[in-house]
């Protein structure tokens, strides 16, 4: 298996103060965005080289598995998201098992020792 690095996620204190910093100040394109109506938004935004992904704090992974959601994640792509789980061991570290994202993937998210969160993302659903 190839963990790739696909995407920072970040849930900032003021969502709008941050999607128009990333937007306006460092001049990244919004390449997708996602919510509003009721729901929690969320943008990524692509600097070239980096993706850097912001949600409201209600979105963050955290927030469902009980963690801090003020620190940024880091989102690898993989390609098979349960055959990954499975050779990872069974343990406290893992935050949340393999399942679907409100914006449309499968992921299992895990904690390091120092509490930083790895979500492990199947980006592209195979077979439709």
């Amino acid at each position: 298996m190839i963990d790739r690095f696909h995407h920072l996620f970040i849930a900032p204190a003021d969502y709008d103060a941050s999607l128009a910093f990333y937007r306006d100040v460092l001049g990244w394109n919004v390449t997708r965005q996602w919510g509003g109506n009721g729901e929690g938004r969320g943008a990524m935004l692509s600097g070239g080289g980096i993706k850097v992904a912001l949600g409201e704090r209600k979105l963050a992974p955290g927030e469902a598995s009980g963690t801090a959601a003020a620190r940024p994640t880091l989102h690898l792509d993989i390609h098979d998201i349960d055959a990954r789980f499975k050779e990872m061991p069974k343990g406290s570290h893992v935050v949340t098992a393999p399942a679907p994202t409100p914006w449309g993937t499968r992921w299992f998210v895990v904690r390091d020792p120092d509490g930083n969160l790895i979500a492990f993302e199947e980006l592209h659903r195979r077979g439709g």
